[in-house]
C-alpha cells in the first residue's frame, strides 16, 4: 500500500490536533467544576536551598499520594518552576476549613518539618477566594 505525502500531512495534522481538542474539553470541564461555598483554595510556595532541590522534590512528592486520599481533598497538585528549579508550588483545593485542618494534623504533614529541616529557605501560603 502506497501512502502519499499529502495523506501523511493531512492525517498527521488531524492526529496532532487531538490533544488540543482533548485539552479544550478538559479545560471546559475544569472550568465548570463546582467548589463548595465553604471550600478553601490555597497555594503553598517553597524554596529549596541550592543543592537541595532533588531532596526537597522527593520529600514533597511523598505528600501527594496520601494527601489526595484524604477526605475533603478536591485538588492537590505539586509544581516545580521551569525558570527557577529551587521553587516548588502546591495548588490545593479543600472542601472545607475542617478538611484542611485535618490535613495539617495528618502523619505525613506532621513529619514534613523534620524531613525538610535545613533543606529549604522559605515558604509562603496564600489563600484565595473563587470569583467565578
Amino acid at each position: 500500500m502506497k501512502i502519499s505525502r499529502r495523506t501523511l500531512l493531512v492525517g498527521g495534522a488531524g492526529v496532532a490536533a487531538l490533544p488540543c481538542l482533548a485539552g479544550e474539553v478538559l479545560a471546559e470541564g475544569l472550568a465548570k467544576s463546582e467548589m463548595p461555598k465553604e471550600g478553601v483554595i490555597l497555594t503553598a510556595l517553597m524554596k529549596a536551598k541550592p543543592g537541595q532541590e532533588e531532596a526537597v522534590q522527593t520529600v514533597l512528592l511523598g505528600l501527594v499520594e496520601p494527601t489526595r486520599k484524604e477526605s475533603g481533598c478536591l485538588c492537590y497538585n505539586l509544581h516545580r518552576s521551569k525558570s527557577d528549579q529551587t521553587q516548588f508550588l502546591f495548588y490545593e483545593q479543600w472542601a472545607s476549613q475542617a478538611a484542611l485542618d485535618a490535613h495539617g494534623k495528618s502523619p505525613h504533614m506532621k513529619a514534613l518539618g523534620g524531613k525538610l529541616k535545613g533543606k529549604t529557605e522559605k515558604s509562603e501560603i496564600v489563600f484565595y477566594q473563587l470569583l467565578k
